[in-house]
């Protein structure tokens, strides 16, 4: 089969015929009909996060099953299924709690494009637990895009900022995650404000529903932000782009007592004010991806169209290395998927 291989930092991915995966008794072979695309296989070949190469890329993973080890009695060849990419324990005190992505064991199981193979491949193994059935009616390529993007997003909203009904939601980043964030706190009955640099992210995120929207490349964002909540500030601040100027952003146009939530990834350090932290009593939390459980609630929005699809533009197998260089560049507004 053909498969996006990644071997070393700085290197484009590989196009390769590999080995068909051979089932142990709890796997299911995937035919992987979409994965989609996401800024973490750009940092994997920038060296941000780890992946443990030669390994295939792709951690937003839907397709049907096509094989099924001896143990596995809950699906059958034909069903359609989204794979949950990380692999908490399910045993350890944390997942016990229903805390699974604060799993004691989470980077020591597979981890589907990055330790373990994934979803840029004509079909791809994964182990029976991972998988969440998918209703016929629900796109195949909108249901990759949860697998990561979605669940991101919901679980940050829902259970790290555990937003409610009447706050002021502020997106900072209208990517792919960030516009389902802003759809997940339209949900919880928030009041939200989407920024971006791109005029296009931003019509995009109205277009999704968000109550006002404050062009990044625009004068004072901050005062934008307070000008719009009142001079109060925003409860909650998702921010999706980390960067010193996002966070010292993000911190000036917060209400007191309000919430910081850490959402997308950087391996550079940042700095945080500690004396507006502690005299404003902000909270700074980080948000992973989302559970099991969550990612179910999640397809279940999408079935009900609750949520919207942003999966609007398809690449090819032999197309993924442009993909991933549009994808840096900026040039992919909503959310992009391979289709093998």
């Amino acid at each position: 089969m053909r498969a996006a291989r990644f071997h070393a930092v700085g290197k484009p991915l590989q196009i390769e015929e590999i080995e068909m995966p051979r089932l142990d008794a709890d796997d299911v072979l995937i035919r992987v009909k979409a994965a989609g695309m996401c800024y973490s296989d750009v940092h994997v070949l920038d060296g941000v996060i780890a992946a443990d190469p030669p390994v295939t890329l792709g951690h937003e993973i839907a397709g049907v099953v096509e094989a099924l080890g001896s143990n596995v009695t809950d699906y059958k060849k034909g069903d359609k299924v989204l794979v949950h990419f990380l692999s908490p324990c399910g045993k350890c005190k944390r997942c016990l709690q229903g805390k699974g992505m604060q799993c004691f064991n989470l980077f020591k199981r597979e981890g589907y494009g990055f330790s373990d193979d994934g979803g840029y491949a004509e079909y791809c193994k994964v182990n029976a637990d991972r998988l969440v059935k998918l209703p016929d009616d629900l796109s195949i390529e909108f249901a990759a895009t949860l697998g990561c993007a979605g669940i991101t997003a919901y679980h940050a909203v829902k259970s790290i900022a555990k937003v409610r009904s009447g706050e002021t939601v502020v997106i900072y980043g209208a990517g792919g995650v960030g516009l389902y964030a802003l759809q997940a706190a339209r949900l919880a009955g928030a009041y939200t404000i989407a920024i971006a640099r791109s005029e296009t992210r931003l019509r995009l995120a109205e277009s999704l529903g968000a109550d006002n929207v404050v062009s990044a490349k625009d004068g004072n964002i901050r005062k934008e932000v307070k000008r719009l909540t009142d001079g109060v500030g925003a409860d909650v601040v998702l921010d999706f782009v980390i960067s010193d100027e996002s966070i010292k952003n993000a911190m000036s146009m917060l209400a007191n007592g309000g919430r910081l939530v850490l959402v997308g990834v950087s391996n550079k350090p940042i700095s945080i004010d500690p004396q507006m932290t502690v005299l404003k009593e902000f909270s700074i939390l980080g948000s992973l991806v989302g559970t099991k459980d969550e990612l179910e609630e999640l397809v279940g929005l999408a079935a009900s169209k609750r949520i919207r699809s942003i999966a609007n533009k398809a690449f090819t197998l032999d197309e993924v290395n442009d993909a991933l260089a549009m994808l840096r560049r900026g040039e992919i507004v909503g959310r992009g998927y391979i289709v093998p």
